[in-house]
């Protein structure tokens, strides 16, 4: 076998194994016949043909779903999920509006006029309702429109969150920079489940009726143990959101234990449902990647931990530590049907 030769079939392994099978050698074929004479690698053109054309053909079958490979089908489930999840986050953002209305019109935020803080607070209600708009336009079908929407948000946001980072001092920083937390791992998560599989619509449909049925209950469930109406319920003092509670007390303690406790138990009872198949397994593996970072936040009794702003770099770290630690997992999990499947395949004597 000549170098040029090895340098293709380098090249020709990034295409999916069934399409080499079909293909390989008719492709090696005919690069090899266009060659120059004593040419010993392939021409910067080729290559970038050849890895394009790969990365064309992987991308068409995660869209469409075809192909051996449980990844589109995760991404499909996850979408739905964070799709689902950053709805939630957008019902309990509204809840709590009358509250953060009432603490400031009460007077107990201090040290700023009334309307810089309801602009702080209430200023990321756009982009609660766009993720409204979004989850709609995928309901109804318009996976293309609700794509490019997606993109548009999540690039809006990350627009935003580096704005609040970087210009910490002004007083509308800390709307772009809340936009850094949990909801951006979400965001990306179902964007490139409109954008790279076959949508949040088919994640539902593997899902079944009762697992849609679960996983709203559960968003509902968390989402109502994080709102100001639950906490003012806990603290029964007085209409307003917890980060305006002054000092620490009990109360709030007892807030944060409750919502742990919630978060944990949403978290192995998800991965207790999807661990059922081999996409819903690693669609916990992509949730991870915001459940981490929530559960990281959950249980701080120290306010200045939890609403200081997100720290971009500690959620890129829980984001990924918490997606290796589940595909950790599952890959142990998986470890002996693989082993009986291979036994299986052997030949017998």
């Amino acid at each position: 076998m000549s170098a040029l030769e090895r340098s293709y079939r380098r090249l020709l392994a990034w295409y999916p194994a069934e399409h080499r099978a079909a293909h390989e050698e008719e492709m090696l074929d005919v690069l090899l016949s266009s060659a120059s004479p004593g040419q010993t690698r392939p021409s910067v053109a080729d290559t970038v043909d050849l890895l394009s054309g790969a990365v064309r053909i992987r991308l068409r079958r995660a869209v469409d779903g075809a192909g051996a490979s449980a990844w589109p089908g995760a991404l499909s489930i996850a979408g739905f999920l964070a799709m689902l999840m950053l709805v939630a986050d957008g019902a309990r953002f509204t809840v709590n509006v009358p509250y953060v209305a009432a603490a400031v019109d009460d007077g107990y935020v201090q040290g700023d006029s009334g309307w810089h803080v309801l602009a702080g607070q209430l200023g990321t209600a756009p982009y609660w309702l766009a993720w409204a708009a979004v989850a709609f336009l995928a309901w109804r079908g318009s996976r293309r429109a609700a794509a490019r929407a997606a993109c548009a948000v999540t690039a809006v946001q990350i627009a935003l969150v580096a704005y609040g980072l970087a210009w910490s001092e002004l007083w509308n920083a800390s709307v772009g920079a809340s936009l850094g937390g949990i909801p951006l791992p979400l965001a990306l998560v179902a964007s490139a489940s409109l954008v790279a599989s076959p949508g949040p619509g088919h994640g539902a449909r593997l899902l079944g009726r009762r697992g849609v049925a679960g996983a709203v209950a559960m968003a509902a469930v968390l989402a109502t143990t994080a709102s100001a109406p639950f906490m003012a319920f806990i603290h029964q003092k007085g209409p307003w959101p917890p980060w305006y509670d002054g000092p620490i007390g009990d109360a709030f303690v007892r807030w944060d234990r409750i919502l742990l406790s919630v978060t944990l138990m949403t978290a192995v009872f998800s991965f207790a449902v999807l661990a059922r198949t081999r996409a819903g397994r690693r669609a916990s593996a992509l949730m991870a990647l915001g459940g981490a970072p929530l559960l990281a936040q959950v249980g701080w009794i120290n306010m200045e931990v939890v609403f200081s702003g997100p720290v971009i770099h500690l959620l890129l770290i829980e984001s990924l530590a918490g997606f290796a630690l589940v595909m950790l997992i599952v890959r142990i999990v998986e470890l002996p049907a693989k082993f009986v499947a291979k036994k299986h395949a052997q030949p017998s004597i």
